[in-house]
Formats: structure tokens, sequence, C-alpha cells
């Protein structure tokens, strides 16, 4: 039985290479001739764009994969923070909504929402993964949620998703790359998605370890490419 499980997960997923992230997602989506609202995108390989744009390059790989209904999750993750938060006495309350196959679920407590948050949310980030490994063993396949506290998550997000805008608008103005503060990998996705529909610019990650950022880039058009002055 679970062998046949894991066959029919495999078939809801589809990995494609590009040289940006926004092209790999593109080749993703027409493969599973799905749209963006449809799948879950992991970015397994953010690519290089290289000295140059030649030494060192690498095409970007992603991952999309076809989202599944979410009937249960909402009560697992409820039970799970149940018991961890009645270990911890922390007074608390939870809301969820439901939107097609995405549930989210914020977790308000009295004055300690900082040290489930922890520094720069790596203790959220600890708890989703563990309340996401839970659900998914249960339910027996992935499902797509987003445990947040405080509505901290859903806040940095709108941040990162109007300084990738703002950052596109300066790279369209000067006509040079920008790059985005540096940025962890749940965070550096939501810049590369924010900016998959725009024609003329693309995203690629540059970096190492905690220093990894997003930059964003102007699409020159076909026929009327100039090699970049050195800086």
């Amino acid at each position: 039985m679970q062998r046949r499980n894991n066959s029919q997960d495999d078939s809801k997923y589809v990995k494609a290479r590009g040289k940006t992230v926004e092209k790999a997602l593109k080749k993703a989506l027409k493969k599973m001739s799905a749209n963006i609202n449809e799948v879950e995108v992991e970015i397994e390989d953010p690519g290089e764009k290289g000295f140059l744009g030649i030494l060192g390059a690498r095409d970007a790989e992603v991952k999309v994969t076809r989202k599944m209904r979410n009937a249960g999750v909402e009560e697992i993750a409820n039970e799970v923070m149940k018991i961890i938060l009645d270990c911890l006495d922390v007074k608390y309350r939870v809301f969820s909504e439901t939107e097609g196959d995405s549930t989210y679920i914020n977790i308000e407590t009295v004055g300690v929402d900082g040290l489930l948050i922890g520094r720069k949310g790596d203790t959220l980030d600890s708890l989703q993964h563990l309340v996401g490994r839970i659900i998914s063993k249960r339910l027996g396949g992935y499902r797509r949620m987003t445990l947040d506290v405080g509505g901290y998550l859903k806040n940095r997000y709108d941040i990162i998703r109007k300084k990738a805008r703002k950052a596109a608008k300066k790279v369209r103005k000067t006509g040079r790359d920008t790059g985005l503060d540096p940025m962890k990998s749940s965070e550096r996705r939501i810049a590369h998605i924010e900016l998959t529909d725009e024609d003329d610019l693309s995203t690629y990650t540059v970096g190492s370890g905690k220093l990894r950022k997003v930059i964003i880039t102007p699409v020159k058009p076909e026929g009327n490419r100039k090699k970049k002055s050195g800086r």
C-alpha cells in the first residue's frame, strides 16, 4: 500500500530547469498543464548567473506539486499546537481560514508571541516544519499549510512583496541589476514568485549561507544584448 501511495505522489509533481527561476517555473507549469494557483512551488536550485553571465553560470531548477485537498489539516494542526502550548502553559487563541486547498493558521498568545516566533522567525519555521510533517504523516501526503504567530509571516511576506515591486521599478528606471536584502529560502521564494509574470524582468540568487539574496535584473530583447561593463 505504501508503494502505491508513493507512486501516486510522484505523478503529481514535475521538475524543470531554466536560465531563471521564472523560466523554469513556466516550463514546469506547462508540463503539468496547471496555473500557479494550482500548485505548490519548491525552488530546488535558484541558479547562478555567473561572471559576465557566462563563467560559473548554472540554470535554476524548480519542482511544482499539484495541490491536494486540505480536509483535516485545520483539526490536526489545532490538536498538535494545543499539546505544545499547553505544555508551555501558554494562553492562546487559534484562528484558521481555508482558501481553496490552502490553510492558514494564525496563533495569538498573551504576550509570548516572540517565544514562538524566535529570532527572525527561526522558531516558527521549526514549528511549521514539525506540524507539517505530522499532518503529512496522518493524512498520507503533503498538504499546503501556513502556520503563523501573531500575523508575523503574513506581515513579513507582504513587506517582501512590496520590496520586490519597489526594486522592480528601480530596475526598469535604471536598467541595472538591483538586489534585495539577504533572506532565508522561504522568503526568497516569495520574492521570486512575486515577479514571475514580469516578462521584462528576471530574478536569480547570489551569495552563500545566510548571505544569499535575490537579484532582479532587466531582460534585454533578443538581438539587442550588450555586454555589461565591469563594476
